[in-house]
C-alpha cells in the first residue's frame, strides 16, 4: 500500500525576476516501511516537495498537482485539517536541528513534551524517552536526556531531533537534509541512524538529500532531480548501479569510489529555464531537436525523462 503518492506536483513562486518554477509534474509514491530519497544537486527542487508536503510552503507559493497520503487528499486542506497529521502521522526531521530546539528546555522534556501530546501516561515518560534516545546510537540517554541542546554537538543535535520525530511513531516521517554541515563523526553516526530504522523495516521515510553515499547506503526507491523535475525515479539499487539518465550518469561518476569525475555546465536558473530539454547544454550525447521537451517513460522498470533511453 502506498502511504504517499505525489502527482503532477507543481509548486512556483513570484519573483521580481518572474516566476521560479521550483517543482514541475512531480509523481512518485512512497510505500509503507519503505525509504525513498531524494536526490540532485542545491537549487533542484528537492526541499520544496517536503515542504508541500508537510504544508510547510510560504504563503505567497502557486500550488497545484495532488500529494494524498494514506489516500487523503491534503495538499490543498486547511491548516486547521492538516494539524492533526502534522507531528502525529507525519513528522519531520529538519535540516537545521539548533533552531528546532527549545534552547532552555532539557533535551529529555522535548522528547516528552510529544509523548504527552500523543497521550503517554507521564509516569512512561522517562522509560520511554530513554529508550528512544537508547535507539538513536547515544552512548549515554540518560546523561543527553538531562542535558541542553547547547550541551550536544551538532551531530547529537540531529539524532535528537529524529528522536522528537519518532516519539510520535508517526506513519510518515520526512527527512530533510539530515547529514548537511556534519563532520565526518557526526554524519557516520547519523548514517548509522538511518541504517538501523532501515533494518527495523517498519518506517516509511521520504528523505531529500544531496548526500549521494547515504542514498545509496539506504534507499528503497530513489528519484533524481534537475531543474525542479524528476529526470530519473526507480529502485535504488538499480538507479545507483546503472544509471540510465545522463545527468544521474554524471552524479554516479562524480562519487569519491567513482574517481569524483566532475560533472561540466551549471543548472540553468529556475526563473530563466530553457525550452526543450533542460540538461541538453551539459548533456555529452545532447538530442538535436531541443525544442521537444522530453517526457517521463519507462525504460527497464523505471521511469526517465530522456529521448535517447
Amino acid at each position: 500500500m502506498n502511504i504517499l503518492e505525489v502527482s503532477e506536483l507543481n509548486v512556483a513562486f513570484p519573483t521580481r525576476r518572474g516566476l521560479v518554477r521550483a517543482s514541475q509534474n512531480v509523481n512518485f509514491s512512497v510505500k509503507e516501511g519503505e525509504i525513498c530519497v531524494l536526490i540532485g544537486e542545491t537549487g533542484s527542487g528537492k526541499s520544496v516537495i517536503g515542504q508541500a508536503v508537510l504544508h510547510l510552503l510560504p504563503q505567497n507559493a502557486r500550488v497545484s498537482g495532488s500529494v494524498r497520503y494514506a489516500g487523503e487528499e491534503i495538499l490543498l486542506i486547511s491548516e486547521q485539517k492538516f494539524s492533526r497529521l502534522r507531528g502525529h502521522e507525519i513528522s519531520l526531521i529538519p535540516q537545521n536541528p539548533t533552531g528546532s530546539l527549545d534552547p532552555l528546555m532539557r533535551c529529555g522534556q522535548q522528547v516528552a513534551e510529544v509523548l504527552d501530546v500523543c497521550g503517554v501516561p507521564k509516569e512512561e515518560h522517562s522509560s520511554r524517552t530513554t529508550s528512544i534516545l537508547s535507539a538513536l546510537s547515544f552512548s549515554d540517554p540518560e546523561l543527553v536526556a538531562a542535558s541542553y541542546p547547547h550541551e550536544l554537538s551538532g551531530g547529537m543535535r540531529q539524532r535528537l531531533t529524529t528522536g522528537i520525530a519518532l516519539a510520535a511513531s508517526p506513519r510518515l516521517l520526512v527527512a530533510d537534509e539530515p547529514t548537511k554541515g556534519l563532520d565526518y563523526a557526526a554524519r557516520k553516526r547519523t548514517i548509522e541512524m538511518f541504517l538501523n530504522l532501515k533494518r527495523r523495516g517498519t518506517d516509511s521515510v521520504l528523505m531529500i538529500t544531496h548526500d549521494l553515499e547515504l542514498a545509496e547506503m539506504i534507499a528503497d526507491q530513489a528519484g533524481v532531480l534537475y531543474s525542479g523535475e524528476l529526470v530519473e525515479f526507480g529502485p535504488a539499487a538499480d538507479v545507483f548501479s546503472s544509471p540510465l539518465h545522463p545527468y544521474t550518469k554524471g552524479l554516479m561518476a562524480a562519487l569519491p569510489k567513482n574517481g569524483m569525475t566532475p560533472m561540466p555546465g551549471m543548472c540553468p536558473g529556475l526563473a530563466q529555464l530553457p525550452d526543450g530539454c533542460y540538461f541538453h547544454d551539459r548533456c555529452p550525447t545532447p538530442c538535436e531537436e531541443n525544442h521537444v521537451h522530453p517526457l517521463m517513460h519507462e525504460v527497464c522498470g523505471r521511469q526517465v525523462r530522456c529521448s535517447r533511453c
